[in-house]
């Protein structure tokens, strides 16, 4: 019964924050020029510092698989990063890592005994809010967090996937477990975390998407779709600069430094780990 109260309270309120339907309709086709506007991008993505080799673990968003996430990681790989896909298939919540997060805390697991040094972690949607979670049950193992329109904070209800969610996962938001999980993914991780949202965002609410206030956190607006959030040239220049830095304040966008050599940009390939 207080569950149930908790439920109608939180979408009220949900109302007034997810979303416009013009902003959700308006989804595929910027996410389509966002993909289009790759090529004229090139120079400036080849620009980016080149990476130390860090392990860095990308994870896909609700209802994906890794090969949503290859633009990106195909970019960090070249950059010199050492980039897997998290492995696991569809992302279906629960139902795919387990209700206590116990088979991605697994990758996190290998990773860290493979490299053996910290690993990065990178979620877009709800591949943000597990990278969270994993990261209070093995903060010693996470080197920095990089959420990409993440709904980890505010009303759970405030986005237009939750009942999707709900009947995919078969994991109620509603649920004891869900619940405390809601109330502690609202509190700053244990570990250096940076959040991209965007206020145009035709998924969730922006608002849910904003680190509190923290040392070590912090907060960068972009310009994007959800949908694009993966591979839109500004958003991933953004990722290649945050990872450059191991401290969780933004980075200035600007030209690269004489010292920091340009890259080329490879055609993508369709490997699940690169």
């Amino acid at each position: 019964m207080h569950g149930s109260r908790i439920q109608s309270r939180d979408l009220i309120e949900a109302r007034h924050f997810a979303p416009s339907r013009w902003q959700s309709l308006a989804e595929l086709p910027r996410a389509l020029l966002a993909i289009l506007s790759i090529p004229a991008n090139l120079a400036r993505l080849s620009s980016a510092r080149r990476g130390d080799g860090a392990p860095v673990l990308v994870i896909p968003g609700f209802a994906v698989t890794d090969r949503s996430t290859l633009i990106l990681r195909t970019y960090l790989t070249m950059l010199g990063y050492r980039v897997y896909g998290w492995g696991l298939g569809v992302n279906l919540g629960a139902k795919t890592i387990g209700v206590h997060n116990e088979r991605l805390i697994e990758v996190l697991d290998t990773l860290y005994a493979k490299h053996q040094q910290k690993v990065c972690l990178i979620g877009w949607s709800m591949g943000g809010i597990m990278a969270r979670m994993i990261s209070r049950v093995s903060p010693h193992k996470v080197e920095k967090i990089i959420t990409l329109g993440a709904p980890f904070a505010g009303n759970p209800f405030a986005n237009t996937a939750w009942r999707i969610y709900e009947r995919l996962s078969g994991h109620s938001l509603s649920h004891p477990v869900a619940q405390a999980q809601i109330a502690e993914s609202k509190l700053a991780p244990p570990v250096p975390s940076v959040s991209l949202y965007s206020k145009s965002d035709g998924v969730v609410s922006w608002r849910c998407c904003i680190e509190p206030d923290h040392p070590h956190t912090s907060n960068i607006e972009v310009d994007s779709a959800h949908c694009a959030f993966g591979f839109s040239p500004r958003v991933i220049r953004i990722v290649a600069d945050q990872l450059a830095r191991r401290s969780p304040k933004p980075v200035a966008i600007s030209s690269p430094a004489a010292s920091r050599p340009p890259i080329r940009i490879a055609p993508a390939t369709s490997r699940g780990e690169c």
